[in-house]
């Protein structure tokens, strides 16, 4: 009895674990293999497109969703919070946060009496998000100026600090006083 159960087992164990097999897909242009994570961020193969290039996109996905992040981010920063200061009670703030689960938006301006939240305040800084053209590797002074330029900040201001977390996941923090 004892064998009979060890010969039936066997085999299913076998084919559980075969079942249970990798789930890479090879493409037909060389081996490479491409873990696939979800069909939507899969190109099909069979377009006219360069399998490597399939590859890198896959990989930067895989990155960026272990920083919480996706590689369709709208802009080229997956957060963002810049908190100006005028004077003890004045500040111009702007925290943006993409999530998977959604996007955090929120705007205070408290010369202008403006507090916004959500799709609203989207609304409002998503002209100056899409104005904004530096990476982490653009100088610190030149950020400064660009979003200084962008948001139409004051030139009155006593502190300006910027934290930016790019696509790639880069940190970075930008600051100035006078």
């Amino acid at each position: 009895m004892k064998n009979w159960k060890m010969a039936l087992g066997v085999p299913l164990l076998f084919g559980m674990l075969y079942g249970c097999g990798s789930d890479k897909a090879t493409d037909d242009t060389g081996g490479t293999t491409v873990k696939q994570e979800e069909t939507d961020t899969n190109t099909d193969t069979n377009k006219n497109t360069d399998t490597n290039t399939n590859t890198d996109t896959n990989k930067d996905t895989n990155n960026n969703e272990q920083a919480g992040t996706t590689q369709n981010l709208p802009y080229n920063f997956a957060e963002f919070s810049l908190d100006v200061d005028y004077s003890p009670t004045e500040s111009y703030e702007v925290d943006y946060e993409y999530e998977t689960t959604g996007v955090e938006v929120e705007l205070d301006d408290d010369r202008n009496n403006v507090k916004l939240r959500g799709d609203e305040a989207l609304a409002k800084l998503e002209p100056m998000f899409k104005k904004l053209k530096f990476d982490a590797s653009t100088p610190n002074d030149e950020v400064i100026d660009h979003v200084i330029s962008v948001f139409g900040i004051d030139k009155n201001y006593t502190s300006f600090e910027l934290e930016v977390k790019f696509a790639d996941g880069t940190e970075k923090e930008y600051n100035k006083t006078k």
